[in-house]
């Protein structure tokens, strides 16, 4: 049997070897029974290891049949055997165990399932506990997807079979078993397995795990985790879910969430109240990840299912502090940062309703609370600002809130009400319902704790934003309405303006619904609370005032309508103007600031007469508000305006303004006064006609000419005849009797002597008035008098007779007592004697005497007169005389006093002495503290600005220039006393100390200023031993740093992006930077911790002054940049980055047409993988785990073949160039010639300077051409962009200076020609950075003799002419100078610099932009070279091979027999001008060939004059070879050795200066030969190719084909 096993392969069985299987059956069989327990453990085992493989044959094949045949002779020869007890069950159950095992584990197929039934019905398995059970348990896990022929057979066997065996073998009916830990803990585990397996199994598979599943849940009666103790068991049930949820691609189907939503109320419901607070933090994260998925709206079910679980907790586990507060940490995770999904915030709100019934409060719970209502403010969620708001109001749980201590709390209540999405709410208006109340409690509880002025500012805030919420369709009214009830800015009244502004534009807002809701009177609340907020200060804010007044105007505006037509009465306008202007007026009144309110009044008049009454009402009681102050406010015709309302509407509250305007506008009276008294008969009751005649009274006073006979009829038949009128009518007639009484005597009996009209309190000025009309009418006299000695007699009042009495001595005084009959006079007599009163017999008697001449009130008077004259008299002079006794002893004491002062005097001076002394010493320490205290620079600036304020070129202002400062700058510190001291106090406010005094020290060592570079350097030295330094820590900080300007920062998004794909960390600041942080620190914070920068150059990019700081830091902090050119520009760039970038190759990150990509990239796609070229070459490593799957391999090469094609020049295609670029370039004016050098060599450069201006060359030094404030690299880049000629005085120093590599980079980027001065004894080229552009350049040897270095004559100086003319050819008719280089006389052709300028270089300069640039190897002698001039690369007159000619002229590269390579001439190098004592490298410079053709008298451009060939970028009808393109350039002259000679291929020469439109700028040139990142594409030479590394560091580009070639590039 166990070799027919072992032999046979069920997978090729056939039924013909099941039929010999079966007729030998009967041989296997006893074969078995003859096996002892060994044998049939390895007859067994050769089954299991045939049959329990993924891939064996299903059901209903002849392999299956087989197999089944096979265990059942097995399985009945085991049971035959345990029944005889040839050996025990236990033993053989563990066999078939492992083989019931690895059954399970092989899929199981369908043939697996059908072999595991025959197992236990065999042979009988006991239960299951410890390893056994997890084993089979391990295997029921096991199962996986098992391919079959028939895969509907497949499904339906297993899913018949699988939960049958794990109920029949696992599960099994035994309750006590059941709820034993270790099989519950194992059936718990494999139903959670289940639940959190689903995604990883096919869907076939998903029905029979969900079936397992309902198989141990029906097991457990549904209530399968019931009775679980062990609480770490179920920690790590509820993780497994945790993470299966947690998995963002949760739910995976609409099937797996299903059946979580099923399963996992199962799992929640464990109802142990101990369980429940033992596991409850557990519980609490997985609920908190089920909230925070953002599920579809299919899926949101499983939400809903867990209702149940929060309503099953019972009650007393709310009691427990513990669970409290592991809640309310979950809680406000979740309604911070949770979709808010309206079953979520139920369940929050159903729990906080429960915990705060049954906790018990204490301040440290309500701390804990008042976070929890703060996520409920943020959540728009009716239910939970509900919870909230009970919370928050009940009872027990007041004393708790502290809210003095947590006053933030209720700002952060307020602050999130404020920012809640309103809009995500279904019913908004139920929500500013709830939200209403919330706000009022919260509210009321600050203000009963004095603390409400802490919120008011948050409080202000809500109320507008919910009121802006409104009109854009959000039902918040009642909330608004709430916030706005309470709105005040008491101690914020700076915030005030502002909110008027946002209300004027809801004003403004035309759609806006004030008639809807309660917004309305939310809006108008909201301005008065405003104006009640403003009210309280001395002097009022002026911008304040000024808003309030331009709402007020909106709303008065003529066109407004102030009537609601939804409710027919006023709108939000009207009741603007009607509820705000008289508070707003009354804040004014009696304050300097009522002339503010002038623009208003106006409009207030007009609206005194508007159709609406209320309104009406309103303006006419403001004016009364006013009081005499609105005459301030208005003018003659505003008055006059009141005037004709008053004549029109008759209106008291108009003549009450009118009566206050009086005085101010008296004059605008005079023409209305007539019809204004007429309008006043108008009113018939008592009060009125009183006003009225108060207000004549006054215009009685001041302007009694206007009470016409007309105007004083009207009074006397209206206003005299009102009994209650008649006193204050009295009044009135009173005052202009005082001036115009003939007006009243027509009136003198018919009204003024009709006692019964008069009131007896009123007969005095009655009678006054009648005495005035009799001296003014002489036929009145006797009349008058009559009548005042009949009221005498007949009245019984004594203010009658008193009145009658005055009346008569007034009368006697003007007409004397011949009136006074002998009657009256005996009457007066006896009413001497018998008046009723002593004051009536008193003033009797006294007319009495005046009638008879006595006057003792007279005499009385001049006797007390002159009773205190005499007694003042008396008095001034016992005065003297005591005065005078005192000056005779002061005097005596003044003589003693004298003689002590002469003495006490020579001590004053000696104190006076030692004051001045001091004086001295005391500003000498206050110098010293000033030296502490009112700088930012170190102590050691003192000594340093003793040394630059004094006045020289190199003194304080060069070294602010030096420093970046501005003009301005510098002026503003020249004001101040220490102008040195106050540059440097403003250098080191503004940059850290170790950084500021680096910057110092080495601008002063380049102004060779050394006497103060000591000073800082010994101060920095002595401060290095104050403390150890110590490492920075970035915790992981980005490698690389992105620099850009913000207008490209879509573009730059992208680059990080595809970075990060390829693997790396990139530092962007919008990345890196949150809310609060210091700008400048983070940038210098993510420079310092980059390991290189990329800077994206713009346009902007270069004058954006942050930008220049970022390159700036970085060039100082020596990090490797990489400049991506993200448009197309000149460069290096203009501006102060053009010496920095001068020096980098930039990679062009712009595409060009045929360039474009299928995706987002906006670059070349190659362009991309150089960048990354680049990095790798600066060592930046990516982490390989990071790099997406189009970065996998981005360094492998993509071979394309190009071809070259010939192409012909066109005549003349040049010259429009050169035309094109003529009018740009002629409007630079500039030195012809730069001078570079380091300022140790400034007195000898200068002695040059003064030599060569003296020849009339124009030339650039930085001392001369650069002011104080000048932008250093502004003016070096503008030099060296507009010289013809730089002249590189080389020293050490030099060599190692960063601003001259600067200058001597940018000029070699520009092609500009460089002669090297060798200033001192150095190796040839000197070490350093600018070893790659001085090494090409032949120098002229100025070290051997110093003392020409002042002079500058000699050969050596002639040999320097020589090559600047060469630059600046010499024209006799209107250049510069003529020279007799032997003498060293030069005469001047052309004085005037400006003409020389204008006229003779404009031509030469464009000429030298366009033209090709020139090779530095020069001929012998150049005046030989001008007849007929040719281009070492592309002849004039037509091709040929210079190697070749050897009759005519030579050329200098071809000075041997055979043609020679001159890279390859190393070993006698040979400068065809000068032969000079050292052996100088020939090495053409491959950036800046020289083109003799500049050497001719018309500096004619050869490649415009010649036929034949033509330039093939110049060719524009026929396609440009890739090759050729500006992109990819290559100069024939830096060939390798194996590389052909470019001079030698002439029949089709290439200027790759000219092929792009303009003048090519060769840093545009991304691939320059010198480039040692660049990538080298492969070369085809015949049929080999080689392909070259792309990480090589190469500098020799390969050699052109002119003809054709076929490249392959990376």
């Amino acid at each position: 049997m166990e070799a027919y096993i072992l032999k046979c392969d069920f997978s090729r069985v056939t039924d013909d070897t099941n039929n010999e299987f079966r007729e030998s059956l009967d041989s296997y069989q006893e074969e078995l029974s003859s096996l002892d327990y060994a044998g049939i453990l390895k007859i067994l085992k050769a089954f299991q290891n045939k049959v329990c493989v993924r891939g064996f044959p299903g059901v209903e094949s002849p392999g299956h049949e087989l197999a089944e045949s096979i265990l059942t002779a097995i399985l009945e020869t085991i049971s035959e055997k345990v029944e005889e007890d040839v050996f025990s069950s236990k033993d053989v159950e563990e066999r078939l165990l492992d083989l019931y095992v690895e059954l399970l584990k092989s899929g199981p197929g369908s043939s697996h399932c059908e072999l595991l039934q025959l197992i236990p019905k065999q042979v009988e398995i006991q239960d299951l506990y410890g390893d056994r059970l997890q084993k089979v348990i391990g295997g029921f896990k096991a199962i996986s997807y098992v391919e079959e022929k028939n895969d509907s057979r497949y499904i339906s066997t297993v899913k018949e079979v699988y939960p049958d065996q794990l109920s029949t073998i696992v599960i099994r009916s035994d309750e006590d078993r059941l709820r034993s830990p270790e099989v519950h803990h194992a059936l718990m585990d494999l139903f959670v397995f289940y639940l959190v397996q689903l995604p990883h199994v096919p869907e076939s598979l998903r029905i029979i795990l969900t079936g397992s599943q309902d198989e141990i849940n029906q097991a457990y009666d549904k209530e399968p985790f019931k009775g679980v103790q062990d609480a770490s068991f179920y920690r790590s049930q509820l993780l497994r879910i945790k993470n299966f949820i947690k998995d963002p691609a949760f739910p995976q189907s609409r099937e797996i969430c299903e059946n979580t939503e099923r399963k996992l109320p199962y799992i929640m419901k464990i109802k142990d109240g101990k369980m429940i607070a033992e596991v409850y933090a557990d519980i609490c994260q997985l609920l908190k990840e089920i909230s925070l998925k953002r599920l579809k709206d299919q899926d949101k079910d499983l939400l809903t299912r867990l209702e149940g679980f929060y309503e099953e907790i019972p009650k007393e586990c709310f009691k427990n502090p513990k669970m409290f507060e592991t809640w309310a940490a979950t809680a406000q995770e979740i309604l911070e940062k949770s979709p808010r999904e309206k079953i979520t915030g139920n369940e929050l709100a159903y729990t906080t309703d429960m915990f705060t019934d049954n906790l018990k409060p204490n301040a440290a719970l309500g701390k804990i609370w008042l976070s929890v209502i703060i996520g409920f403010c943020g959540w728009v969620h009716e239910k939970g600002i509900r919870a909230a708001e009970g919370t928050l109001s009940t009872n027990e749980w007041k004393g708790s809130w502290k809210w003095k201590e947590n006053v933030s709390k209720a700002k952060e209540m307020i602050v999130s009400l404020t920012h809640a999405d309103f809009s995500s709410v279904e019913n908004a208006e139920e929500f500013s319902s709830r939200a209403e109340t919330f706000l009022e409690k919260l509210i009321d509880q600050l203000i009963i704790v004095k603390v409400y002025k802490n919120v008011e500012v948050e409080v202000a805030e809500l109320a507008m934003v919910t009121m802006e919420a409104f009109g854009k369709g959000m039902a918040v009214d009642k909330l608004c309405k709430a916030a706005s009830e309470k709105t005040s800015l008491q101690n914020n009244k700076h915030l005030i303006k502002g909110y008027l502004e946002r209300f004027l534009c809801l004003l403004k807002n035309e759609d806006f619904d004030w008639d809807a809701g309660w917004i309305e009177g939310a809006g108008i609340e909201f301005f008065d609370n405003l104006i009640e907020s403003s009210s309280g200060d001395e002097v009022r804010d002026l911008e304040m005032d000024e808003m309030f007044i331009k709402v007020f105007l909106f709303c008065m505006s003529e066109d407004r309508e102030y009537i609601s037509l939804q409710t027919g009465s006023l709108n939000i306008f009207g009741l603007v103007v009607v509820t705000g202007l008289p508070q707003y007026i009354q804040l004014h009144t009696g304050k300097t600031t009522i002339g503010r309110l002038k623009p208003l009044f106006p409009h207030i008049q007009r609206l005194m007469d508007c159709d609406d009454d209320t309104m009406k009402t309103v303006m006419r009681n403001t004016t009364r508000i006013l009081g005499e102050e609105v005459s301030q406010l208005m003018d003659t015709q505003g008055m006059e305006n009141l005037i004709n309302l008053y004549i029109k509407e008759r209106d008291l509250a108009t003549l009450d303004a009118i009566s206050s305007a009086y005085e101010g506008h008296s004059e605008a009276l005079a023409s209305q006064f007539l019809p204004l008294i007429k309008a006043c008969t108008q009113k018939t009751q008592t009060n009125e006609i009183v006003m009225q005649t108060m207000f004549l009274k006054k215009v009685a006073e001041k302007q009694p000419e206007l009470f016409t006979k007309e105007a004083l009829e009207v009074i006397f038949k209206h206003h005299f005849m009102d009994k209650n009128a008649n006193p204050q009518v009295l009044l009135v007639l009173d005052a202009v009797s005082q001036s115009h009484a003939e007006n009243l005597e027509p009136y003198t009996e018919s009204h003024l002597m009709k006692t019964e009209l008069m009131m007896e309190q009123m007969a005095r000025h009655q009678f006054v008035i009648l005495v005035k009309i009799a001296v003014k009418c002489q036929d009145k006299q006797s009349l008058v008098y009559s009548y005042l000695m009949k009221r005498l007699k007949e009245s019984k009042v004594e203010l009658v007779h008193i009145g009658s009495i005055f009346a008569l001595r007034e009368m006697h005084s003007v007409f004397g007592g011949e009136m006074f009959s002998e009657k009256d006079r005996k009457y007066l007599e006896q009413l001497k004697t018998k008046g009723a009163t002593n004051t009536l017999r008193d003033e009797v008697e006294n007319l009495i005497n005046e009638l008879e001449g006595r006057s003792l009130a007279n005499v009385s008077k001049d006797v007390e007169e002159h009773s205190d004259q005499i007694e003042k008299l008396e008095i001034g002079v016992a005065g003297t005389k005591v005065v005078l006794k005192r000056v005779h002893r002061d005097v005596k004491k003044q003589g003693k006093d004298l003689e002590g002062v002469k003495e006490g005097l020579d001590d004053v001076n000696t104190r006076v002495d030692n004051v001045e002394v001091d004086v001295e010493e005391t500003k000498e320490r206050v110098e010293e503290v000033d030296k502490k205290t009112m700088s930012n620079a170190p102590t050691w600036s003192r000594d340093v600005t003793k040394l630059l304020n004094p006045e020289s070129e190199h003194d304080w202002r060069l070294l602010a220039s030096r420093l970046g400062y501005s003009p301005d700058d510098i002026r503003g510190w020249a004001t101040q006393s220490d102008p040195c001291m106050a540059l440097l106090s403003e250098w080191y406010a503004t940059h850290k100390t170790i950084e500021a005094s680096r910057g110092v020290l080495t601008i002063l060592q380049e102004m060779n200023r050394l006497d103060a570079a000591i000073i800082v350097e010994n101060a920095m030295k002595a401060a290095e031993g104050v403390v150890a330094d110590e490492p920075v820590d970035y915790p992981e900080p980005p490698e690389i740093f992105l620099s850009y300007q913000w207008g490209h920062q879509n573009e730059v998004k992208l680059i990080c992006r595809h970075l990060e794909m390829a693997g790396y960390k990139c530092w962007m600041d919008i990345g890196q930077m949150g809310g609060g942080d210091k700008l400048f620190e983070k940038i210098d914070s993510g420079i310092r911790a980059a390991k290189i920068v990329i800077s994206c150059v713009t346009e902007k990019y270069a004058k954006s002054p942050n930008c220049n700081r970022e390159v700036n830091l970085s060039v100082n902090l020596g990090k490797p940049m990489i400049p991506l050119l993200m448009e197309k520009m000149a460069w290096p760039p203009a501006g102060s980055m053009g010496p920095i970038f001068s020096e980098y190759l930039f990679i062009r990150f712009f595409q060009r047409p045929g360039e474009e990509t299928n995706d987002d990239r906006i670059w070349p796609a190659a362009k991309f993988t150089e960048l990354l070229m680049q990095m790798n070459c600066l060592k930046i490593m990516p982490d390989e785990g990071n790099i997406a799957p189009r970065y996998k391999n981005w360094w492998m090469p993509v071979v394309e073949e190009i071809v070259i094609p010939k192409r012909n020049e066109k005549k003349g295609e040049n010259k429009a160039a050169s035309s094109g670029q003529q009018n740009t370039e002629s409007q630079v004016v500039s030195p012809d010639v730069f001078i570079s050098y380091q300022w140790g060599k400034q007195k000898e450069i200068i002695a040059l300077f003064q030599r060569l201006t003296s020849l009339g060359f124009t030339c650039w030094l930085d001392i001369r051409q650069m002011g104080g404030g000048d932008s250093l690299y502004d003016k070096i880049d503008r030099g060296v962009r507009g010289c013809k000629v730089m002249l590189s005085s080389v020293t050490t120093k030099y060599a190692l200076s960063a601003n001259c590599r600067r200058e001597v980079s940018l000029a070699d980027a520009l092609k500009k020609p460089i002669i090297p001065m060798l200033m001192e004894k150095i190796d040839w080229p000197p070490t350093g950075p600018m070893s790659m552009v001085l090494t090409q350049l032949l120098y002229v040897n100025f070290s051997n003799d110093e003392s020409v270095q002042l002079s500058w004559d000699g050969k050596y100086f002639d040999e320097l002419l020589s090559k600047i003319r060469q630059q600046i050819p010499t024209d006799e008719s209107n250049d510069y100078v003529n020279v007799e280089s032997e003498s060293g006389v030069q005469s001047l052709k052309n004085s005037k610099y400006e003409k020389s300028v204008s006229n003779g270089n404009n031509q030469r300069q464009i000429k030298q932009e366009i033209e090709k640039p020139r090779d530095p190897i020069q001929p012998k002698n150049p005046k030989q070279e001008t007849e007929k001039p040719r281009d070492p690369i592309q002849e004039t007159e037509k091709p040929r091979d210079p190697i070749q000619e050897t009759e005519k002229p030579r050329n200098p590269i071809q000075e041997t027999e055979k043609p020679r390579d001159p890279i390859q001439e190393t070993e006698k190098p040979r400068d065809p001008i000068q032969e000079t004592e050292e052996p100088r490298n020939p090495i053409q410079k491959t950036e800046k060939p020289r083109d003799p053709v500049k050497e001719t008298e018309k500096s004619r451009n050869p490649i415009q004059e010649t036929e034949k060939p033509r330039d093939p970028i110049q060719e524009t009808e026929k396609p440009r070879n890739s090759i050729q393109e500006t992109e990819k350039p290559r100069d024939p002259v830096m060939e390798t050795k194996k590389s052909r000679n470019p001079i030698q291929e002439t029949e089709k020469p290439r200027d790759p200066i000219q092929e792009t439109e303009k003048p090519r700028d060769p840093i545009q040139e991304t691939e320059k030969s010198r480039n040692p990142i660049k990538k080298q594409p492969s070369v085809t030479v015949g049929s080999t190719k080689r392909l070259t590394n792309p990480l090589q560091n190469t500098a020799k580009p390969r050699p052109t084909d002119t003809k054709s070639s076929t490249c392959s590039i990376l």
